[in-house]
């Protein structure tokens, strides 16, 4: 019987990191994967990852790169930096009419009881807040309804863990092992970055997660980062965004 659903975030057009995951995820009996947006922006093949998770994922949700995607000839000619502003002109190259129909039809947020599913924080999801701190996680549980919610956006894995009966909330550091939560808390899960981590392990990162037994198994997949790097740099990508997928930062 399939146990797990599959949920990712951050994948930011790197093809290579997106196909190691769903060949790690086919290894598990999955019922379902899940996307927390960022699919486009930072890499070379926005095109292709869209389409990868539009064939993939039952449900996906809209992130702040695909939000500046959809504004872009708005805003491209604001002062951005060019890692960002440059690999956008890609997608807008790359990305077809039908696909950005699919990203503009695609919801801030997703209510899956008993998980949500978002980019960023609840707190006002529009703003694309971060959760760093324990203030933000805070924020973000006052808006939670769920037991559980999965976000991205920091490129960081985390477990955020919340009493009811204090209202206090730690954070917990993910580790190796499956990790069976509490049913009389609540947690908010940052799932990490598929392709461009940020927490110095250069390895694609994404969760699993069993919602009847309240497990949780982070992931953290290797992928051939020489090869992302190259296709970054044939695209004209700016040479910080590729060096940096072997730094994890």
């Amino acid at each position: 019987m399939n146990r797990f659903f599959a949920i990712f975030s951050d994948i930011h057009s790197n093809i290579d990191a997106l196909e190691a995951v769903m060949k790690d995820i086919a290894d598990f009996p999955v019922r379902g994967s899940f996307c927390l947006g960022d699919i486009v922006g930072y890499g070379s093949e926005p095109g292709a990852c869209v389409q990868r998770v539009m064939d993939s994922c039952s449900v996906s949700v809209l992130g702040n790169h695909e939000a500046m995607l959809l504004l872009a000839d708005k805003v491209l000619d604001e002062d951005w930096d060019i890692s960002v502003r440059h690999p956008l002109k890609i997608a807008q190259q790359q990305v077809s009419q039908s696909e950005m129909g699919w990203l503009k039809d695609l919801p801030i947020s997703a209510d899956l009881d008993p998980i949500t599913l978002s980019h960023a924080s609840l707190n006002e999801p529009s703003h694309f807040h971060y959760i760093h701190e324990t203030t933000e996680a805070e924020a973000h549980f006052a808006a939670q309804s769920t037991f559980i919610s999965f976000n991205g956006h920091t490129h960081v894995p985390s477990i955020w863990e919340e009493n009811p009966k204090t209202f206090g909330c730690r954070c917990l550091a993910p580790g190796k092992k499956p990790v069976r939560l509490d049913p009389s808390k609540r947690y908010t899960v940052n799932v990490g970055s598929v392709g461009q981590p940020r927490d110095g392990d250069p390895r694609a990162s994404y969760a699993l997660y069993d919602y009847e037994q309240h497990l949780l198994v982070m992931r953290r997949v290797s992928y051939d980062i020489k090869k992302a790097r190259a296709r970054y740099l044939k695209a004209g990508v700016h040479p910080h965004n590729a060096e940096r997928l072997a730094k994890g930062e």
